[in-house]
Formats: C-alpha cells, structure tokens, sequence
C-alpha cells in the first residue's frame, strides 16, 4: 500500500469517527463513559466535550507517529524496504482508534454496541493483520519483534518474526472466538502473555543456536596489568 493510498484511508476513517460524533453530539450526556473494566462495567466519565477531543485524538495522534517513523528511523535501521508495510500498518491502527471512538459515542448515547464483544473481535483481528505481515518486516527500532538478539542479528530477526507472526495470528483467533465465550478475560490474559513473552524468549535461544555467545576470560581483559607474555 503507497503512502498517498494509506493516507486517505486514514483520513475516511478519522473523518467517519469525526462524523458520529458530529451526528451524536446534540443527545450525548454531559458526562460520556470513557473506560469499562473487565466485567464490562463503565468505572469512569468524562465530560461531553473533553472526551470527544481525547477519542477523536487518538487515533490522529497514532497517524502521526506513523507518518514520523520514516523520518526518524536511524541509517543502518531505515523503514524504506518494507515502507508498504508501515503504510498498511498505519491504517489499521487508525482504523482501530477510530472504531473504538465510534463505539464509545455510540455506547454514550444509550445505543447497545456490544463494546466488550466489539473490542475482542476489533483486537483479534488486529493481531491477525499485524501476525500476517510481520514477516514482511526489516531490523527497526519502532515496529516488530525488537530484543537486543533480534536488533543484534537479520537471521535473528526473520526466524523470530516468522514465529511471531503465527504467535499473533493464533492470538487473533482466539480473541476473536473470545469475544463469545463466557472465559474471554482468561483469554485475553493468556494471549496477551504468550504474544509479549514467547517471541522474545524464542529469540534468545535462536540468537544462542545462530550467533553464540562469547564470554571474555579476566586473563583476555588482562585487569591484572599483565601482557600474557613471560619474562
């Protein structure tokens, strides 16, 4: 996806959560939920105006940060060769900010979104694109798998992403069937853990297999102040 194709669906998407809460506005409450906790109950509010600001902001806000990675990338760690990647990533995140402000205005004015179930399948199917193209991914510092074996090794960095990658199509899947079973926070939680904590362990063990480690003796350091040489 070229960056002009990218950037306007970003915008239809800013635009259409802009538009709901343009149409919704005049029969919001003066106090509109803005988070629920893991039972699905709302635990706080904001008032009408500052949490339209904060909803519609955020997904601009992560359409920035895409749009600065290129810029910013460090030579030797530069986005260039998989900068189509970058751009679908950056709509569907954009996408995703804007469903979930769309789901909370629409939850504010009394319609029935079903914003747990909504969000489930919004997240499972956000890992699932994201697990599906990380593949596709280079060494950077901002988007993929980024441990000191991956950033330290190309080799490193495919074979992790590779499994990565499954790890969070798996992890879509199941988040998405999440959103209709009854155990959906133990779902979350485990997804959630296995996405954040296999990859890198995995990585370690293939940076050792691939790489090695070397481990310096005191006497090649020479802190004794010797030359290693007799007299």
């Amino acid at each position: 996806m070229n960056a002009r194709t990218a950037d306007i669906l970003s915008l239809l998407c800013v635009l259409a959560a802009a538009g709901t809460a343009a149409f919704l506005y005049p029969d919001l409450p003066e106090m509109i939920p803005t988070h629920w906790n893991a039972a699905g109950e709302i635990d706080d509010y904001s008032p009408r105006g500052w949490g339209i600001v904060v909803l519609l902001g955020a997904p601009v806000f992560v359409w920035i940060i895409m749009k600065l990675i290129p810029a910013i990338s460090p030579k030797g760690y530069r986005t260039d060769t998989f900068q189509q990647t970058v751009n679908l990533f950056q709509v569907v995140l954009v996408a995703f900010m804007s469903g979930i402000c769309v789901l909370v205005l629409l939850e504010a004015r009394g319609i029935n979104a079903r914003i747990n179930e909504s969000t489930y399948l919004g997240i499972g199917l956000l890992f699932f694109i994201l697990g599906n193209y990380m593949t596709k991914m280079r060494k950077n510092f901002f988007l993929g798998i980024r441990t000191p074996w991956t950033l330290a090794s190309d080799e490193v960095w495919a074979r992790t992403h590779r499994v990565g990658g499954r790890i969070f199509m798996l992890g879509g899947l199941l988040l998405g069937l999440g959103a209709f079973l009854p155990l959906r926070n133990e779902i979350l939680v485990t997804v959630v853990v296995g996405i954040a904590l296999v990859p890198v362990v995995y990585s370690y063990f293939v940076y050792r297999a691939v790489e090695g480690f070397v481990e310096e003796s005191d006497d090649a350091d020479g802190d004794d102040g010797s030359t290693g040489r007799s007299a």
